[in-house]
Parts: C-alpha cells; sequence; structure tokens
C-alpha cells in the first residue's frame, strides 16, 4: 500500500518525475538520500502521474529483516499488481522464508508474465540482515526486462552495484538531485504558510537549506506561527541534523502548551488509530485531531487509503520522542504501558510486545512473548521472536529456563543447530531445572538431527527422553503449545529415526518413524508432514518407490490442507518424490521437485537434506552423462557457507552445505563420486576411494558396491567376486536396490568370464526384483555390458528391460548431433529433452531459468537446425536422429 501524504503541501517536480520515467527501461532506479529529502513523497507523485503503470509498492518495516515476512510482503504486493495470480500461489507453496537463488528464479520467470511492473522497497535503510540484502541484489540480476525495481533509503545498502553501474543499467538519485530548487522552496513555504514569502527569506531559506525538503517544510511552519523574522533567517544554519532540531523547536514553542504537550505524548505512539489514541490519551476526539494536525501540516503521514491508521513523520516523530523523553521519561513509559495494554486487551501481540520492550517492562514482555502459540513454528516466523527476546536483557531473562528453552526452540527452527543445543544443554545442567524442561530439552536436542553432523548425539537424546517418559509422569511447561508430553514422544521418536537413517541403519531407521507415526502426537499435522515425508524418503533411498511415491504424495497432500505448503518441513517429501524419479530414471522428473525440497531445505539450513539433494543432482547429472558436474557435486570439502545451492538442478560450482554430510549421506556422495569416475573411464581412480583396511570390511553397502563395479570394470573379476563374497551380509539392509545391483554385478561378472546364459540368468532376476518399483537406475548407471545383457532380453520380457532400453538411448550420442550442418548447442539440446513431456512454454522457461523470450528464440534456433517447423515435428526428426530416445512401448501405448 503507497502511504498517502496530504496535496496540500506538494510541489510538482516535472524534471524528476520525466527522470524517473526514462529509467523504466534499466533494471534498477537507486533514490539515496537523508530522511525529510522527499524520495517517499515523489514516488508517490510519480505513481499519480502514471496511473496507468502497474506498481507493487512495499514501505519497509523494521521487522521486514525476518525474510519470511519480507517474502510475504513482497508476493502479497505482487499479487495486488494483476489479477491471475496462480504463478504466484505457487511460488508461495514452494518459498519457506527468504529470497534464495531458487525463489529467485522462479520469481523472474513469474514476473515475465506481467504486465510493465514498478515494484518500490522504500526505507530500505530498515534492513539489516546482510543475507536478506544480497537477495535483493540478486533480485536486480534475475528480473526479466519488463520489471524495474525502484529503492529508497537514507543510506546506500551494503550490495555491489558496480556491474550495472560500469554498465549504465541503474539510474541513480541522491540529496543534490532532490534538493528543492528556489522556485519549488518559494511554492512549497507559500503552500504551507498561505501566503507569499518575500523574496529574500526565500533565496536565504533555500540556500541555507539547501533544497532539503523537511528543512523547508519546518521553516514553512515557523513563518507560518511566528511570522517572517530576520532572526530567524539569519540563524539558519548548520547540519540537517541541527536545523531540525532547530526548527522543531521553533516550531513547538509557537504552540500553545496543550498542543506542544499532546503532540510529545502521542510521538510515543507507532501506528496511531482514534482508538488508540483516545485509550492512551484519555480523549474521544483522535478522528478529528488527526484531520487538524494534517491540515496544519504537522507530517501527519496516512498508512491506509482511508486514512484510519496514521504516523508522524520518522524525523518529526524521533525529534518529539527525544523531547519527552528528556522532559518526562515516566511519562513515556506509562503512555507506553498504556499503548501496550490497548493491544493486548485487542489480540494484537506484534504491537503489544513492542511498546513493553520499549518501556523496559522485561517480565510483562517476556511473558506477552511466551503467549505466542504454535503458529510461530507453523508459518515459520522465528526470527521476530528471536529479535523480542534478545531485546530482554539477559540479567533480566537469566532466571527463566523456560524462555531459554523457547529460545532455543526458535533458533534451533531458524537453523542454528550449534546455539540450540548449547542453549538445551545448559537447561538440562542447571540444577534448578525440572524434569519436564529437561525432557524438552532432550527432545529439541533430538529435533536437531537434519542440522547436525553427529546423529549419534541426536539419537542418544531421544533416548533419553522416551526413556524418561516410560518411567514417569512429567509435567512439561507449555512453550509454543509445542511441549506436551505426547508432541515431545512423536518428536524425539520421529527424531530418533531421521538419526538412525543419517548413521544409515535404515532397518531401525524404519521402525523409529513408522512408531513415531502411531504416536498420539502425530495428530499435529506438521509432525504428521514431517514423519510421512521421512518416511518416503527413507523407501526412495533404499529402492522402495511404490510406497516412497504414496507416503510423499500423502504428506504434501497433508501439508496443503494444513496451510503447510511454505513450511520446511515438507522438504522430506520432495526429495523423496525427487529420487523416485532419478531410480527411474527421469531426471527431468525429477528437477521440479528437487528445486521444490532445496528451497525448503535450505530455508533453515537443514543441512543434512541440503546434502541429500545434492547427491540427488549427482544422481542427475551421472544419468545425463555430465561425469565432470557429478564429481563437482560429489566433493566432499566445505566450501563457504554464503549463498544457496540453487536450484532443482543445482549448479556443480554451487557451494557445498555446512556442517559436513552425516555418515549415511557421505557414503552415498562417495558410492556417487565413484560411479562417475568409473562411468567415465577412471576405474582405477574409484577404486581408491574403497578403504583397504580389512579389504573395505566396515564400508557401507553402496561403497562395496562401486568397488566391485570398479574392479569389474578394470577387469578384475577374481577381485570383484571376492568383495561380493565378503560382503554379503551388509547388503540385506538396503532392498531392493541392494538386492538388483549385486544381481547386476554378478551378471558383469559371469559375462566377463563368458558364462553369458548364467549372465542373462542374472539380469532377468535383476529385471523381476526391480519392475514392482519401476527401479531403473541400477541398470543405467552399471555398464555398457549388463545394459547389451539386457536388451537382449527386452524383445521377449518387455515392461522394465524395454524400458531401460529406451532410457538408455536418452544418453545423447554425440555424433548424432555432429551429424547436423549446425549442431545444436548444450542449451539446446537441454531444452531439446524437455520437449516431449508436453510442458508449456512458460513451464519450459521455468525449468532452464530463462525467460518466456529467451525460450521461443532457442526453440526456433532449433526447429531450423533441424530442418522443421513446429515441435511434433522436431520431437520426431530428433528421435530419428537419435538426439532423444526413441518411444517405449508403453509410450506407444499411451499415444
Amino acid at each position: 500500500m503507497v502511504e498517502q501524504v496530504s496535496a496540500e503541501y506538494l510541489v510538482e517536480r516535472p524534471d524528476l518525475l520525466r527522470r524517473l520515467d526514462h529509467a523504466r527501461d534499466l533494471p534498477l532506479t537507486m533514490i539515496v538520500a537523508p530522511a525529510g529529502a522527499g524520495k517517499t513523497v515523489l514516488l508517490q507523485q510519480w505513481a499519480a502521474a502514471t496511473p496507468g503503470l502497474a506498481m507493487a509498492w512495499i514501505g519497509i518495516e523494521p521487522d521486514d529483516d525476518d525474510p519470511m515476512r519480507f517474502s510475504r510482503r513482497l508476493l502479497a504486493a505482487l499479487s495486488a499488481v494483476r489479477t491471475r495470480i496462480g504463478g504466484l500461489m505457487r511460488l508461495s507453496a514452494l518459498g519457506a522464508g527468504g529470497l534464495g537463488d531458487p525463489f529467485l528464479d522462479h520469481l523472474a520467470t513469474e514476473l515475465a508474465s506481467f504486465p510493465e511492473t514498478v515494484i518500490v522497497l522504500d526505507d530500505l535503510h530498515h534492513l539489516s540482515n546482510r543475507t536478506l540484502l544480497a537477495d535483493i541484489g540478486r533480485l536486480v540480476a534475475a528480473i526479466p526486462p519488463n520489471v524495474h525495481l525502484v529503492i529508497a533509503t537514507r543510506s546506500d545498502p551494503p550490495i555491489a552495484w558496480s556491474r550495472l553501474r560500469l554498465r549504465n543499467r541503474m539510474h541513480e538519485l541522491r540529496q543534490l538531485d532532490l534538493a528543492m530548487t528556489r522556485d519549488e522552496s518559494a511554492e512549497l513555504l507559500a503552500r504551507i504558510t498561505r501566503r507569499d514569502i518575500g523574496p529574500d527569506a526565500v533565496d536565504a531559506i533555500a540556500s541555507r537549506t539547501e533544497g532539503w525538503a523537511a528543512g523547508l517544510q519546518l521553516a514553512g511552519l515557523t513563518l507560518k506561527f511566528q511570522g517572517e523574522s530576520e532572526e530567524f533567517v539569519a540563524e539558519l544554519s548548520g547540519s540537517d541534523r541541527l536545523i531540525a532540531e532547530y526548527l522543531t523547536e521553533e516550531v513547538l514553542d509557537a504552540l500553545s502548551d496543550s498542543t506542544r504537550t499532546l503532540l510529545l505524548r502521542m510521538s510515543a505512539l507507532d501506528v496511531m488509530t482514534a482508538e488508540l489514541v483516545d485509550h492512551v490519551l484519555g480523549r474521544t476526539d483522535a478522528q478529528q485531531l488527526f484531520e487538524q494536525l494534517e491540515h496544519e501540516s504537522m507530517f501527519l503521514v496516512a498508512i491506509d487509503q482511508r486514512r484510519t491508521r496514521v504516523r508522524f513523520h520518522h524525523l518529526f516523530r524521533d525529534l518529539l520522542r527525544y523531547r519527552l523523553r528528556a522532559e518526562d521519561a515516566a511519562e513515556e513509559r506509562r503512555l507506553l504501558v498504556a499503548a501496550a495494554d490497548f493491544h493486548l486487551a485487542h489480540g494484537e501481540l506484534t504491537p503489544a510486545v513492542e511498546y513493553l520492550l520499549r518501556s523496559r517492562e522485561w517480565d510483562r514482555a517476556l511473558d506477552a512473548i511466551m503467549s505466542r502459540g504454535s503458529d510461530v513454528f507453523e508459518r515459520g516466523e522465528m526470527h521476530t521472536v528471536i529479535r523480542w527476546i534478545t531485546a530482554v536483557p539477559e540479567h533480566a531473562r537469566a532466571d527463566r529456563l523456560d524462555v531459554q528453552l523457547e529460545l532455543g526452540i526458535l533458533v534451533g527452527m531458524q537453523g542454528e543447530s550449534i546455539r540450540a543445543a548449547d542453549a538445551f544443554r545448559r537447561v538440562a545442567d542447571d540444577p534448578r531445572a525440572t524434569n519436564g524442561e529437561r525432557a524438552i530439552a532432550d527432545a529439541w536436542i533430538s529435533a536437531t538431527a537434519q542440522w547436525c553432523t553427529s546423529p549419534d548425539e541426536t539419537l542418544r537424546a531421544a533416548e533419553r527422553l522416551l526413556a524418561r517418559l516410560e518411567l514417569e509422569s512429567i509435567d512439561t511447561p507449555d512453550l509454543m503449545g509445542l511441549t506436551t508430553p505426547e508432541l515431545l514422544r512423536t518428536l524425539a521418536t520421529g527424531s530418533g529415526g531421521r538419526s538412525h537413517f543419517l548413521l544409515g541403519d535404515l532397518v531401525e531407521a524404519e521402525a523409529w518413524i513408522e512408531q513415531g507415526l502411531a504416536t498420539d502426537g502425530v495428530a499435529y499435522p506438521p509432525y504428521r508432514v514431517g514423519l510421512l515425508g521421512s518416511l518416503a524418503l527413507l523407501h526412495a533411498w533404499s529402492g522402495r518407490l511404490a510406497d516412497a511415491e504414496l507416503l510423499a504424495a500423502e504428506a504434501i497432500e497433508t501439508a496443503a490442507a494444513a496451510a503447510l505448503v511454505m513450511h520446511p518441513i515438507i522438504a522430506d517429501a520432495y526429495l523423496a518424490q525427487a529420487l523416485v524419479a532419478h531410480e527411474r530414471g527421469r531426471p527431468e522428473a525429477a528437477a521440479r521437485p528437487l528445486e521444490n525440497g532445496v528451497i525448503a531445505a535450505e530455508s533453515n539450513h537443514r543441512s543434512q537434506l541440503s546434502w541429500i539433494a545434492r547427491y540427488e543432482a549427482a544422481l542427475a547429472a551421472g544419468l545425463e552423462g555430465r561425469f565432470e558436474d557429478a564429481l563437482e557435486l560429489t566433493e566432499l570439502v566445505p566450501h563457504d557457507a554464503d549463498g544457496a545451492a540453487g536450484a532443482g538442478r543445482i549448479p556443480a560450482s554451487a557451494p557445498a552445505p555446512v556442517p559436513a554430510p552425516a555418515p549415511a549421506v557421505r557414503d552415498r556422495l562417495v558410492a556417487a563420486r565413484m560411479s562417475a569416475l568409473r562411468r567415465s573411464g577412471r576405474a582405477e581412480q574409484a577404486l581408491h576411494l574403497y578403504p583397504a583396511d580389512r579389504r573395505g570390511l566396515g564400508a557401507a553397502p553402496s561403497i562395496a558396491l562401486e568397488a566391485v563395479a570398479a574392479s569389474l570394470a578394470l577387469g578384475q573379476v577374481d577381485a570383484a567376486k571376492a568383495l561380493l563374497a565378503d560382503s554379503t551380509d551388509r547388503f540385506r539392509t538396503e532392498p531392493p536396490r541392494g538386492a538388483v545391483q549385486r544381481l547386476l554385478l554378478r551378471a558383469w561378472a559371469a559375462a566377463l568370464e563368458g558364462s553369458r546364459h548364467a549372465a542373462l540368468e542374472f539380469v532377468d532376476a535383476a529385471l523381476a526384483r526391480a519392475e514392482p518399483e519401476g527401479l531403473v537406475a541400477p541398470f543405467l548407471e552399471s555398464d555398457d555390458v549388463v545394459l547389451d545383457l539386457v536388451a537382449d532380453l527386452a524383445p521377449v520380457r518387455g515392461g522394465l528391460a524395454g524400458t531401460v532400453v529406451a532410457l538408455d538411448g536418452r544418453r545423447i550420442p554425440a555424433r548424432a548431433n555432429a551429424t547436423l550442418a549446425e549442431p545444436l548447442t548444450d542449451r539446446e539440446l537441454e531444452i531439446l529433452g524437455h520437449l516431449p513431456d508436453h510442458s508449456t512454454t512458460a513451464e519450459l522457461a521455468g525449468m532452464c531459468f530463462v525467460s518466456i523470450n529467451t525460450i521461443k528464440t532457442h526453440t526456433a534456433h532449433i526447429y531450423r537446425k533441424l530442418g522443421v517447423t513446429g515441435r511434433s515435428a522436431a520431437i520426431a526428426k530428433a528421435r530419428e536422429l537419435g538426439l532423444l530416445a526413441p518411444l517405449s512401448r508403453a509410450d506407444h501405448l499411451r499415444a
């Protein structure tokens, strides 16, 4: 909503308006000037002068430092720009708090379909979250040509604009540009005083204020009440701050005592309504008062169009508050407490807490904060509550163990697992702590499993909590409605299952998660979504794709019904969907859920899920023959933590998550790395990653299987068979994926030994084991020897064998592209690969993270190079040339 100001003292500034209009073709306009320079008024005038221009306006507030709040306000402002907001609603479902790269890429794609749109971020100086500011910088780089961003701020944000400046891709207005001319100054003074000001006085005031709008306005008010004064004009000097202080005193001194006192008392309030002012000041005429103050140009700003919510100009308010505090600090505190009482009585907790904190009513503030319910968790709005708690001096909350616990829960939800665990341990070790408080500490330590590298510690915490619940009845304090014994049991049981999973014990992990789904606390939707998603991911991890697919769908449906589609708890389900698609040999179908999973996981820094997403991206790279990308994605040396890992197709250069991966995830990453090395002709290097001690008996199943494959690739059949024989027991915990891989390795070994019949039997058994799940990836990741055996069986067997053969053909032969008179570029080959799935142009743009116009250009190039005129002809020609896989039997039936 664009804030409204009185038109009585607005001066038209056509030159500046023209400059704003001319800059609309650029990505960014920056308006940097001190308070009172007229930044907001100028933008309001521009909006009024261009009524046909779509404008999304966000007046930044300190609370917008919370990335979740900022992203919601951004989407709400954009939604108001157009009537069809389906794309933005889908984007809302993906986001989980913040403007990470995936969110921004999707936003850019959606904005490409908007009319010409201006996004205004007014008062950006209120933001101090450097990550959020960096994301805004990336937003400028990502927005399409039809969108223009305007930033108004008192100081330059810590964002690197050098590239835009060098390319003349941004327009800047600064204090000197906004300074009012002599004529504009004269007009403004005349409007405020309602009379002509002598030219000498105008010249002196314009010169001394240097065109500073607030200074001119304050000077006008002084002249209005005192008349022209040579002494006033002569003494008008000094810095902006001194001018403001001097003129404010002159204005206040010119007022009656009652009016001056009234303004000082009103300044204690932030956003004012008539009801609030009447309550706090003991009046009955606040609405008329607002109208009077606006008429007298007393710096009153309307926040809504109906002018029912108003505030003072920030500079004027701050100076009034300074005088109030200096003259009567006790009265200021009384006013703040009265305002807090008003908001509490109306159920408006946020402003109430802010007033209590300003009044230093620490105990009451903490009591109000602790009354927040589970919505903090469900809406992902932890940043604000953390700020509230930490605004209370530590000595004032040292005795509140409940506050320490809630702070630990909140920072843990936000991804600060070390800080959270430290807070919980301090409570657990405190001799004053009750058994209930210690139970909460253990339960929430266990809940940090997906954030930390040591799941054995989180598992021990879960075991302690469950043992305590079995031995005694525990009375727990109520923290956000999340700490009943029933909910703690569910939380610890599910978290224990996740810990077992990350430790590599899939059997125990499944048992614990199933047990968690049987507890009473699973009726709480976020916990149900999380447990269903975790179980889905566990099943996909072991190759039980049919169950994984159903569980992930149930988790996402439950999240949608409970309005949790923006919550990080949904990450497991999306990653499970992506892994199912990968295992079925369809990396293109995995891109969207993987992207959603990355967004959700990184919204609160679930590092272990981010590593799993990285592993899945490496699988996709391997299936598509991008082995160097797969190797870079599986590099385990942690990089700088700045920046997000990217979107569904995670860039190979994306920073690795921090901290390091947990054991099970690390093992899979190592195995994926070994696979990429082997399949790119570096089997010997792959074998070097296999532990040499005790012939690798301590290695995980996935690593052991890749060691067997590397040995076979090197022709070391006896060594491979010995490894398989030594490792039989370890594979039993990973059906059916492990079982299929073992059968394929045995087939490969038999083929190398010349026992073709046995090799075909092993492959046939592998197909039978994999077919119920549609498990394709183990075949595609094996070797040409195995794939040739599958091809031999396909005419007789059909089904999964035919699918494997068809998908094997997706590995685009370089020689096929080379036969074209003008070969397709890598980007064109990527887009060509998406054409058969019937995606719209907009969807293709979203998948490839480019604009719709760019997609149209690429497809036109594809059609020209293939000598065709449309999509269907391009697909047919590409299949004929071998650039796309031939239709499978199932595809023919669907066609």
